[in-house]
């Protein structure tokens, strides 16, 4: 039986175009937006890339140690985690937990299988090439 204090809300099953044009407009005419909300959150994570092209992830990781991170890469996507615990998981006073990061390519240019990681002094940096389709060429004029 449905309690009658609690409003019921109909939400249509489909929406119309103009819905999903005016996301990606939105996504395109400020993309740093979606950088934002892509790196917020737990770990602290930033995304850019660097004058070859390469997109760069790097991730705050105070605490951890390089064998308890995983980074995995599948598809068009690359996910980062660590499952915390331990035994002196208990003893520690600054805080850590469990978390799982992802990041895809939509555009599918970068090459995933080709990227290098590095983890210094509480700082995992992983670093994606461009795919060889993506890279500018120069074209000599004849």
């Amino acid at each position: 039986m449905t309690n009658p204090m609690i409003k019921r809300i109909n939400y249509p099953s489909i929406v119309g175009r103009g819905t999903f044009d005016q996301f990606f407009d939105q996504i395109f005419e400020d993309p740093f937006a979606m950088v934002k909300r892509s790196t917020e959150g737990y770990p602290l994570t930033d995304l850019y890339k660097d004058e070859e092209d390469n997109q760069i992830i790097e991730v705050a990781l105070a605490g951890f140690s390089r064998e308890e991170l995983n980074i995995e890469v599948k598809d068009n996507s690359i996910t980062i985690s660590c499952e915390s615990g331990g035994t002196d998981a208990q003893q520690r006073r600054i805080a850590r937990r469990s978390f799982t990061r992802s990041f895809v390519d939509y555009d599918q240019k970068l090459d995933m299988r080709q990227s290098d990681a590095s983890f210094e002094n509480g700082l995992l940096r992983i670093v994606i090439p461009p795919t060889e389709e993506a890279k500018p060429i120069t074209i000599d004029i004849q």
